[in-house]
């Protein structure tokens, strides 16, 4: 197996309610996930296969052992020429919470459908003990059965995409449940990252002020053209003033580098269209030149620049 299966998703997905419904921002919703989006990016959907649901081969009458799940998981099924995701968060021979082994579970569940949630189990089991041994396998099937239970539980609160006033009730039960399930320290190391990134958007929302400008967006530029108290604003409002100042320092530095260039280019092309100069005596008087209107570390550029 050797492709690896991503599953949480950076600060792409935010995972706010397990087992029910996901926040998801930008980019098209999940495969065999069905939900609405709302006109700032972030949409709730529901997955395909809910939490609490066995499917399993119709007319099955026994459960497939642990080596019948990975044959048609991982040989003829959609696992197949894929790498668990996650860890198991064993070090020094002892359990430690980590958002790994919550990816590690994710990756097993993604085959739901193809087997029944109990034969998951089965193979968690399996796989576990193989690597860690009877006892860790016993701690981390425990861990599993718990954040089943999650995945499947009832919740009361309703979210409404298009009503910001229903996120924090439904935030807030996720996160107590998240606790009196799976106990505070696995709470946090499932979920705190993803909370946290849940409580600067909707504070982001609430202030009023603008999102953080995307990575992949270009920074607003000077034009022939443009407005530069308008570019300004943009940068400030983007940015912040300091930054804008910065930029706006930027943007001075390469319009005087411009016209020193545009200045040395005309000079050169009078030099070469003066006959009473040898070829020596034009480049030692532009050599002069670039030596008076450019720093030192720059005449190699200008050198290149010209042809020199």
């Amino acid at each position: 197996m050797d492709t690896r299966v991503k599953l949480i998703a950076g600060g792409a997905a935010l995972a706010l309610l397990a087992g029910g419904a996901l926040l998801w921002r930008a980019g098209p919703l999940p495969t065999g996930a069905g939900g609405a989006r709302g006109a700032d990016g972030w949409a709730m959907i529901t997955p395909g296969a809910p939490a609490d649901t066995e499917v399993g081969a119709p007319g099955r009458v026994a459960p497939l052992s642990a080596e019948q799940v990975r044959q048609r998981l991982f040989r003829q099924g959609s696992l197949a020429g894929t790498e668990a995701a996650g860890d198991w968060c064993v070090s020094q021979s002892q359990l430690q919470p980590c958002a790994g082994l919550r990816h590690r579970f994710e990756y097993y569940i993604l085959g739901l459908g193809e087997v029944t949630a109990d034969e998951l189990r089965v193979l968690v089991a399996d796989e576990v003990q193989r690597a860690h041994g009877p006892v860790l396998a016993g701690q981390i099937v425990a861990l599993w059965d718990r954040y089943w239970q999650l995945r499947g539980h009832a919740w009361r609160h309703r979210f409404d995409q298009n009503d910001r006033s229903t996120w924090l009730p439904v935030f807030e039960e996720r996160r107590l449940v998240r606790r009196q399930i799976l106990g505070a320290e696995w709470a946090a190391a499932f979920y705190a990252d993803e909370e946290t990134r849940f409580q600067a958007h909707y504070a982001q929302l609430e202030s009023g002020l603008p999102p953080p400008p995307d990575p992949g967006e270009p920074v607003p530029q000077m034009a022939p053209g443009k407005d530069p108290a308008a570019v300004h604003a943009e940068r400030v409002a983007r940015y912040g003033e300091a930054a804008a100042q910065r930029l706006a320092k930027a943007d001075d530095e390469w319009a005087d580098w411009q016209r020193r260039l545009a200045a040395a280019r005309q000079e050169w092309q009078h030099l070469q269209a003066a006959a009473h100069l040898s070829d020596a005596q034009r480049r030692q008087e532009m050599a002069r030149y670039v030596d008076q209107h450019f720093k030192s570390d720059e005449h190699l550029r200008v050198q290149a620049l010209l042809k020199l």
